[in-house]
């Protein structure tokens, strides 16, 4: 008994390691050129390509719970930001039009085929763009709480936009600078986020009008970022696109971090 207590613990721990290698794996890792900076990102599986953006305080491991499933069946591709993790920063101003052409990079370098892109809040924006600038890598969307910017937030999210600061991120990731190429630019990096974020329509309602395959759109009733009249109305100008509001829900409900959503919807429309 007390062997198999040992064998158990052991288990137990060398699970959580494997876990904790999202976003640091140098056996799954990779670079694609993206002109003026390498982006970094981990494949795992083999199959249809399935892309993983995660959101603006988060990195490659806020697809932990997904990535195991995924790649029983798809082959995933796990993008780390530029200036997030071990992506460089580069020398561009960010915006998500930039964003979009990095994520481009990473696809075609993995392949000919068309990719599902599954995105969470700045993924989903991204996500977006790819689908309307580039609709020849991409063949569905998935895309949580993901607004066209701050012209789809209540006033409560307006409001921490303007508190946002850089204690404010390293609370969140305390590790990010540990693994960044160039931490010495940190400044730096937070002073694109800003420019980044403060952007009030990164793409018009008709260039929506542009994307071609299938969209799957999940939002809370309840987000700060993403208002349902807003949800709804990016739903409107998709041609093929579907909206799941989840009762109850805020930004963070509507994640990577909620299995059910994973089970009950996303699997069923990758399907």
């Amino acid at each position: 008994l007390y062997n198999i207590k040992i064998l158990l613990i052991f288990c137990c721990i060398n699970s959580c390691a494997q876990e904790m290698k999202y976003g640091i794996n140098d056996k799954n890792g990779r670079y694609a050129n993206a002109g003026d900076a390498k982006i970094y990102y981990e494949v795992y599986g083999e199959g249809k390509p399935i892309v993983l953006l995660h959101g603006g305080f988060s990195y490659i491991d806020q697809y932990k719970q997904y990535i195991p499933e995924l790649s029983k069946k798809y082959k995933v591709i796990a993008i780390a930001t530029r200036g997030y993790g071990r992506s460089e920063i580069g020398s561009q101003k960010y915006s998500y039009n930039l964003l979009a052409d990095d994520v481009k990079a990473v696809i075609q370098k993995e392949g000919k085929d068309k990719a599902i892109i599954i995105g969470f809040s700045d993924g989903a924006m991204v996500s977006y763009i790819v689908a309307s600038k580039y609709p020849e890598v991409v063949d569905k969307v998935v895309a949580m709480s993901g607004p066209l910017g701050t012209s789809g937030y209540a006033k409560e999210g307006l409001d921490w936009l303007k508190t946002f600061n850089s204690s404010e991120f390293e609370r969140y990731r305390p590790d990010f600078k540990g693994i960044m190429p160039q931490p010495q630019r940190w400044d730096e990096f937070i002073e694109n986020l800003k420019l980044l974020w403060v952007e009030p329509n990164i793409i018009s309602f008709d260039s929506l009008g542009k994307i071609k395959c299938p969209v799957l759109l999940l939002a809370g009733e309840h987000d700060l970022y993403c208002r349902v009249e807003h949800m709804t109305e990016i739903k409107d100008h998709i041609k093929d696109a579907r909206l799941i509001l989840i009762p109850n829900a805020s930004h963070i409900d509507v994640s990577p971090r909620n299995m059910t959503l994973f089970k009950q919807y996303i699997l069923s429309f990758l399907n």
